[in-house]
Protein backbone atom coordinates (compact mmCIF):
# COMPACT_ATOMS: atom_id res chain seq x y z
CA UNK A 1 0.00 0.00 0.00
CA UNK A 2 1.03 3.55 -0.61
CA UNK A 3 -0.30 6.88 0.53
CA UNK A 4 -0.53 10.31 -1.05
CA UNK A 5 -1.62 13.21 1.14
CA UNK A 6 -3.27 16.44 0.06
CA UNK A 7 -3.29 18.68 3.10
CA UNK A 8 -2.01 21.94 4.50
CA UNK A 9 -0.21 20.08 7.31
CA UNK A 10 3.39 19.87 6.11
CA UNK A 11 4.60 17.23 8.54
CA UNK A 12 1.77 14.93 7.55
CA UNK A 13 3.50 14.49 4.20
CA UNK A 14 5.94 12.10 5.86
CA UNK A 15 4.07 8.99 4.70
CA UNK A 16 3.94 10.23 1.14
CA UNK A 17 7.65 10.93 1.19
CA UNK A 18 8.38 7.46 2.49
CA UNK A 19 6.28 5.93 -0.29
CA UNK A 20 8.88 6.70 -2.94
CA UNK A 21 8.96 7.91 -6.50
CA UNK A 22 6.16 5.66 -7.74
CA UNK A 23 3.39 7.46 -5.83
CA UNK A 24 2.44 9.70 -8.73
CA UNK A 25 1.88 6.72 -11.04
CA UNK A 26 -0.35 4.80 -8.64
CA UNK A 27 -4.12 5.05 -8.73
CA UNK A 28 -5.68 5.81 -5.35
CA UNK A 29 -7.86 2.88 -4.31
CA UNK A 30 -9.26 4.77 -1.31
CA UNK A 31 -9.50 8.49 -0.63
CA UNK A 32 -10.25 9.70 2.91
CA UNK A 33 -11.69 13.22 2.97
CA UNK A 34 -11.75 15.04 6.31
CA UNK A 35 -14.96 16.86 7.29
CA UNK A 36 -15.71 18.39 10.71
CA UNK A 37 -14.43 16.65 13.86
CA UNK A 38 -14.53 12.88 13.26
CA UNK A 39 -16.49 13.20 10.03
CA UNK A 40 -15.04 11.61 6.88
CA UNK A 41 -15.96 10.63 3.35
CA UNK A 42 -14.46 7.40 2.01
CA UNK A 43 -14.31 7.02 -1.76
CA UNK A 44 -12.94 4.47 -4.19
CA UNK A 45 -12.47 7.14 -6.86
CA UNK A 46 -15.00 5.42 -9.11
CA UNK A 47 -18.59 5.19 -7.99
CA UNK A 48 -18.74 4.53 -4.24
CA UNK A 49 -18.82 7.28 -1.60
CA UNK A 50 -19.45 6.57 2.09
CA UNK A 51 -19.87 9.27 4.76
CA UNK A 52 -19.42 8.62 8.50
CA UNK A 53 -20.20 11.23 11.18
CA UNK A 54 -20.28 13.84 8.44
CA UNK A 55 -23.71 15.40 8.99
CA UNK A 56 -22.21 18.21 11.04
CA UNK A 57 -21.77 21.86 10.04
CA UNK A 58 -21.80 23.95 13.25
CA UNK A 59 -19.16 24.17 15.99
CA UNK A 60 -20.12 22.41 19.19
CA UNK A 61 -18.38 22.65 22.55
CA UNK A 62 -14.62 22.63 21.82
CA UNK A 63 -15.09 21.07 18.37
CA UNK A 64 -15.15 22.89 15.07
CA UNK A 65 -17.70 23.04 12.28
CA UNK A 66 -17.35 23.58 8.55
CA UNK A 67 -15.99 26.87 7.19
CA UNK A 68 -18.71 28.98 5.57
CA UNK A 69 -17.66 28.32 1.98
CA UNK A 70 -17.51 24.56 2.56
CA UNK A 71 -20.81 24.53 4.46
CA UNK A 72 -22.40 26.15 1.39
CA UNK A 73 -21.31 23.15 -0.69
CA UNK A 74 -22.49 20.78 2.02
CA UNK A 75 -26.03 22.18 2.08
CA UNK A 76 -26.20 21.92 -1.70
CA UNK A 77 -24.82 18.35 -1.66
CA UNK A 78 -22.23 19.68 -4.09
CA UNK A 79 -18.48 19.35 -4.62
CA UNK A 80 -16.99 16.82 -2.19
CA UNK A 81 -20.47 16.25 -0.73
CA UNK A 82 -22.03 15.08 -3.99
CA UNK A 83 -22.84 11.49 -4.81
CA UNK A 84 -22.86 10.13 -1.26
CA UNK A 85 -24.27 6.60 -1.40
CA UNK A 86 -24.53 5.91 2.32
CA UNK A 87 -24.23 8.17 5.36
CA UNK A 88 -23.71 6.71 8.83
CA UNK A 89 -23.62 8.25 12.30
CA UNK A 90 -21.72 6.51 15.07
CA UNK A 91 -23.87 7.97 17.86
CA UNK A 92 -26.13 10.81 18.89
CA UNK A 93 -23.65 13.35 20.28
CA UNK A 94 -23.91 16.72 18.56
CA UNK A 95 -20.28 16.77 17.43
CA UNK A 96 -20.95 13.55 15.48
CA UNK A 97 -24.46 14.13 14.13
CA UNK A 98 -26.51 17.33 14.10
CA UNK A 99 -30.18 16.48 13.51
CA UNK A 100 -31.26 19.70 11.76
CA UNK A 101 -28.15 19.61 9.59
CA UNK A 102 -28.76 15.95 8.75
CA UNK A 103 -32.35 16.68 7.74
CA UNK A 104 -31.29 19.46 5.37
CA UNK A 105 -28.51 17.47 3.74
CA UNK A 106 -30.48 14.27 3.29
CA UNK A 107 -33.42 16.07 1.73
CA UNK A 108 -31.03 17.74 -0.75
CA UNK A 109 -28.91 14.65 -1.43
CA UNK A 110 -31.78 12.60 -2.79
CA UNK A 111 -29.87 9.36 -3.41
CA UNK A 112 -28.15 9.11 0.00
CA UNK A 113 -29.28 6.38 2.38
CA UNK A 114 -28.84 7.28 6.06
CA UNK A 115 -28.25 4.44 8.53
CA UNK A 116 -27.89 4.75 12.30
CA UNK A 117 -29.33 3.85 15.69
CA UNK A 118 -32.83 4.61 16.91
CA UNK A 119 -31.29 7.16 19.31
CA UNK A 120 -29.87 9.17 16.41
CA UNK A 121 -32.94 8.91 14.23
CA UNK A 122 -35.32 9.79 17.09
CA UNK A 123 -33.49 13.12 17.45
CA UNK A 124 -33.74 13.71 13.70
CA UNK A 125 -37.47 13.07 13.83
CA UNK A 126 -37.83 16.12 16.07
CA UNK A 127 -36.44 18.28 13.23
CA UNK A 128 -38.01 16.74 10.11
CA UNK A 129 -40.69 14.37 11.32
CA UNK A 130 -42.51 13.73 8.05
CA UNK A 131 -39.32 13.05 6.13
CA UNK A 132 -37.94 10.64 8.74
CA UNK A 133 -41.22 8.77 9.06
CA UNK A 134 -41.87 8.38 5.34
CA UNK A 135 -38.51 8.22 3.58
CA UNK A 136 -37.25 4.74 2.68
CA UNK A 137 -33.75 6.24 2.79
CA UNK A 138 -33.80 6.53 6.59
CA UNK A 139 -32.94 3.19 8.14
CA UNK A 140 -32.58 2.15 11.78
CA UNK A 141 -30.22 -0.64 12.79
CA UNK A 142 -29.45 -2.30 16.10
CA UNK A 143 -26.22 -4.33 15.92
CA UNK A 144 -25.16 -6.46 18.86
CA UNK A 145 -21.71 -7.68 19.90
CA UNK A 146 -22.41 -11.13 18.52
CA UNK A 147 -24.51 -9.88 15.62
CA UNK A 148 -23.09 -6.97 13.58
CA UNK A 149 -25.10 -5.46 10.76
CA UNK A 150 -23.60 -5.78 7.27
CA UNK A 151 -24.55 -3.46 4.40
CA UNK A 152 -23.33 -4.35 0.92
CA UNK A 153 -23.72 -2.35 -2.27
CA UNK A 154 -21.67 -3.21 -5.34
CA UNK A 155 -18.04 -3.64 -4.31
CA UNK A 156 -18.51 -1.88 -0.96
CA UNK A 157 -19.19 -3.65 2.32
CA UNK A 158 -19.84 -1.85 5.62
CA UNK A 159 -19.89 -3.83 8.86
CA UNK A 160 -21.51 -1.91 11.72
CA UNK A 161 -20.84 -3.17 15.24
CA UNK A 162 -21.12 -2.10 18.86
CA UNK A 163 -18.29 -0.36 20.69
CA UNK A 164 -19.13 0.99 24.13
CA UNK A 165 -19.13 4.75 24.67
CA UNK A 166 -18.42 4.25 28.36
CA UNK A 167 -19.97 3.81 31.78
CA UNK A 168 -22.22 5.99 33.94
CA UNK A 169 -24.27 8.42 31.86
CA UNK A 170 -22.81 6.94 28.65
CA UNK A 171 -23.65 3.32 29.43
CA UNK A 172 -26.95 3.29 27.52
CA UNK A 173 -25.69 5.35 24.60
CA UNK A 174 -25.31 3.32 21.43
CA UNK A 175 -21.94 3.90 19.78
CA UNK A 176 -21.21 2.09 16.53
CA UNK A 177 -17.92 1.19 14.93
CA UNK A 178 -17.81 0.99 11.13
CA UNK A 179 -15.50 -1.27 9.14
CA UNK A 180 -15.67 -0.13 5.53
CA UNK A 181 -14.30 -2.42 2.81
CA UNK A 182 -13.82 -0.22 -0.23
CA UNK A 183 -11.35 -0.16 -3.10
CA UNK A 184 -9.85 -3.44 -1.92
CA UNK A 185 -8.91 -1.93 1.47
CA UNK A 186 -10.39 -1.91 4.98
CA UNK A 187 -10.95 1.38 6.81
CA UNK A 188 -12.05 1.49 10.46
CA UNK A 189 -13.95 4.30 12.22
CA UNK A 190 -14.61 3.79 15.95
CA UNK A 191 -16.79 6.79 16.85
CA UNK A 192 -16.37 7.73 20.50
CA UNK A 193 -15.41 4.26 21.73
CA UNK A 194 -14.19 4.07 25.31
CA UNK A 195 -10.54 3.11 25.70
CA UNK A 196 -11.31 -0.35 27.07
CA UNK A 197 -9.30 -3.25 25.61
CA UNK A 198 -11.88 -5.78 26.71
CA UNK A 199 -14.54 -4.00 24.65
CA UNK A 200 -12.39 -3.97 21.51
CA UNK A 201 -11.72 -7.67 22.09
CA UNK A 202 -15.42 -8.38 22.53
CA UNK A 203 -16.12 -6.63 19.23
CA UNK A 204 -13.41 -8.67 17.49
CA UNK A 205 -11.45 -5.65 16.28
CA UNK A 206 -8.16 -7.56 16.50
CA UNK A 207 -9.39 -9.91 13.77
CA UNK A 208 -10.46 -7.22 11.27
CA UNK A 209 -7.14 -6.89 9.39
CA UNK A 210 -7.43 -3.11 9.08
CA UNK A 211 -5.51 -1.12 6.45
CA UNK A 212 -6.44 2.40 7.58
CA UNK A 213 -7.50 3.26 11.15
CA UNK A 214 -9.22 6.55 11.99
CA UNK A 215 -8.26 7.02 15.63
CA UNK A 216 -9.40 9.70 18.11
CA UNK A 217 -6.30 11.70 19.02
CA UNK A 218 -6.72 11.00 22.74
CA UNK A 219 -5.76 7.37 22.10
CA UNK A 220 -2.20 8.51 21.39
CA UNK A 221 -1.71 10.16 24.77
CA UNK A 222 0.47 8.21 27.21
CA UNK A 223 -1.56 5.50 28.90
CA UNK A 224 -3.83 2.58 28.08
CA UNK A 225 -5.05 4.02 24.77
CA UNK A 226 -1.63 3.76 23.15
CA UNK A 227 -0.33 0.68 24.92
CA UNK A 228 -3.40 -1.52 25.04
CA UNK A 229 -5.59 -0.39 22.13
CA UNK A 230 -3.58 1.29 19.38
CA UNK A 231 -0.78 -1.26 19.66
CA UNK A 232 -2.99 -4.34 19.71
CA UNK A 233 -6.30 -3.44 18.08
CA UNK A 234 -5.72 -0.39 15.86
CA UNK A 235 -2.18 -1.06 14.67
CA UNK A 236 -3.02 -0.59 10.99
CA UNK A 237 -0.34 0.22 8.40
CA UNK A 238 -1.89 3.69 8.17
CA UNK A 239 -3.30 5.68 11.06
CA UNK A 240 -5.08 9.02 10.92
CA UNK A 241 -5.64 11.00 14.13
CA UNK A 242 -9.13 12.49 14.20
CA UNK A 243 -11.55 14.37 16.46
CA UNK A 244 -9.06 17.13 17.33
CA UNK A 245 -10.41 20.40 18.80
CA UNK A 246 -9.16 23.38 16.76
CA UNK A 247 -7.76 25.01 19.89
CA UNK A 248 -5.55 21.96 20.47
CA UNK A 249 -4.49 21.37 16.87
CA UNK A 250 -1.02 22.91 17.06
CA UNK A 251 -0.21 21.11 20.31
CA UNK A 252 -1.43 17.76 18.92
CA UNK A 253 0.51 18.22 15.67
CA UNK A 254 3.71 18.93 17.58
CA UNK A 255 3.24 15.98 19.94
CA UNK A 256 2.42 13.47 17.21
CA UNK A 257 5.22 14.67 14.94
CA UNK A 258 7.68 13.67 17.66
CA UNK A 259 6.05 10.66 19.29
CA UNK A 260 4.17 9.17 16.31
CA UNK A 261 5.65 10.73 13.16
CA UNK A 262 3.86 8.37 10.76
CA UNK A 263 0.40 9.17 12.11
CA UNK A 264 -1.40 11.51 9.73
CA UNK A 265 -3.49 14.54 10.59
CA UNK A 266 -5.90 16.02 8.09
CA UNK A 267 -6.09 19.45 9.66
CA UNK A 268 -8.71 21.20 7.55
CA UNK A 269 -12.12 20.30 6.19
CA UNK A 270 -11.89 18.63 2.76
CA UNK A 271 -8.19 17.79 3.18
CA UNK A 272 -7.57 14.35 1.69
CA UNK A 273 -5.33 11.33 2.10
CA UNK A 274 -5.12 8.84 -0.75
CA UNK A 275 -4.14 5.20 -0.35
CA UNK A 276 -3.23 2.49 -2.83
CA UNK A 277 -3.06 -1.27 -2.30
CA UNK A 278 -0.54 -1.67 -5.12
CA UNK A 279 2.54 -1.42 -2.92
CA UNK A 280 3.50 -2.21 0.69
CA UNK A 281 3.32 0.51 3.34
CA UNK A 282 6.49 2.40 4.26
CA UNK A 283 8.82 0.67 6.77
Amino acid sequence: MQCNVQTGVKWALVLWLFSGIFASSLQADVTVTQLANEGVILSDGKSSRIMIDGLVDEPFSVYGGLPEEIAALYFQAAGPFSGIDFAFASHQHHDHNQPASACKFLQKSTETVFISSDQVIDLMREKCRQFVLTSPRIRTINPQYDEPVVIEEGDVKVTVFLLSHGEGKYKKMKNFGHLVEIGGMKVLHVGDAIMAPEDFARAGVDKMDIDVALIPFTYFRPGPGTDDIVGKYLNAPYKIAVHIPPSEMEEVKEYLSVEFPRVLILENAIDEAQFSAEAPPPP
